[in-house]
This record gives structure tokens, sequence and C-alpha cells, in this order.
């Protein structure tokens, strides 16, 4: 069977790029659509932080038994789509992981030049996602070069605060991109970050 996939990267695999896997993977259930997701870091085979684990209970997705996996463990040759969450992963991925370039992208770039592209109403999924990957990679060759404003920051050693700004900000842009390229819109597997998190229970509140 033929299939979508993705892969996410970025610095220790431990936050954004687990978030936005587990995301879109419960965005696309029931589609031709695989993800997967590496860090730049060699940091073993850590755990997702804890700050991530208890993002993703919240959400209704389970980090409890990811670890991480460092670009270069296996190659990114075939994949559909590359997506980093600043110009550095793509970069490393595309020397590093054999990523092509043409389907590599950061999140926010990706999720920018969206509304650039007509996206067709029929068509077979895969075959859809791939021809919306292509044209976008046109469209930048003479669109706003990618630049620090479509990085995600890494929240690692901030506040609360900062946790949850970013992965509400990932879970966003994974509706985006999950709407876009599979028109997958149903989004009540995947319930908003809360705004709120209970400290002596660890679990978040909305």
């Amino acid at each position: 069977m033929d299939t979508f996939s993705i892969v996410f990267v970025c610095t220790g695999n431990r936050f954004r790029s687990p978030l936005a896997e587990a995301f879109v993977r419960r965005l696309t259930l029931g589609l031709p659509v695989t993800t997967d997701s590496y860090g730049t870091l060699d940091v073993g085979r850590a755990p997702a932080l804890r700050e991530a684990v208890e993002i993703a209970q919240a959400c209704g997705v389970d980090l409890s038994l990811h670890r991480t996996r460092q670009v270069g463990q296996s190659s990114l040759a075939d994949v559909d789509l590359l997506i980093g969450f600043e110009q550095a992963h793509v970069r490393l991925a595309v020397v590093d992981g054999d990523a092509p370039r043409s389907r590599s992208f950061t999140l926010g770039e990706f999720v920018r030049l969206l509304p650039t592209v007509e996206i067709a109403e029929q068509g077979r999924v895969v075959e859809r996602a791939r021809e919306i990957v292509h044209k976008l990679d046109n469209f930048r060759a003479t669109a706003a070069r990618a630049s620090v404003s479509d990085e995600t920051p890494d929240p690692f050693g901030g506040a609360w605060n900062t946790y949850r700004a970013t992965a509400a900000d990932i879970r966003e842009s994974s509706i985006l991109l999950a709407a876009a390229l599979f028109g997958a819109t149903n989004t009540r597997g995947l319930p908003p970050v809360p705004t709120r998190r209970n400290r002596q229970i660890g679990f978040w509140r909305r």
C-alpha cells in the first residue's frame, strides 16, 4: 500500500518533534500516512521531556514510550515530507540524513506557504499530498525566503507557559498541515492544549 511519510526533526527529539509526530498521527488515523521523528543531537535513547508527556496526555496522545533517535541513524532519502522547527534542523537532515531538499521545510515555512497553493478537492490522498508539497517547493523559489520568523524556538529550560505556548503552536500547525495535505479536519480526538497546570498532580487544566 502506498503511504505518505512525514518526518519531524528538532534538536533533542524530546519535545517539539515527538509532539508534532503524535499530533499528526492522531489527526490522520485511518489514512495512508506514516509519521516519525528525530533529533539533531545524540542524547542516547532518552524519553520525551516530562512536559511533553504531560501535555501529550492532556491532548489525548501518549508519549510515555517515546525514545529519542538521531538524524543519520536511518536514511531519509525517500521521505515525502521533512519538517524541521529551525532552519538548522532542515539543513542537517538534508546533509546527514539525505532528506530531499525539495521536500524539506521548517514547520513555520510550510504553514506560511500553504495559502499560496490551490488544493484539489479530488484525487487520491497520497498523490494529492505529494502534489501539494511539489507546488509549495516550486512556489518558495519566488516567495520570501525562509527566515527566523518561520522557526519554532526550543522551549527547553523555559517556564511552563513557554512549553504550553510552544505545544499550542505545534498543535495548531499540525491541524493546518493535516487538513491541507489529507483533508483531515476532525480534531475531536486531539483536545486543545490546556491553559493551566495543576502543579500538585502534574496534569493540565482547561
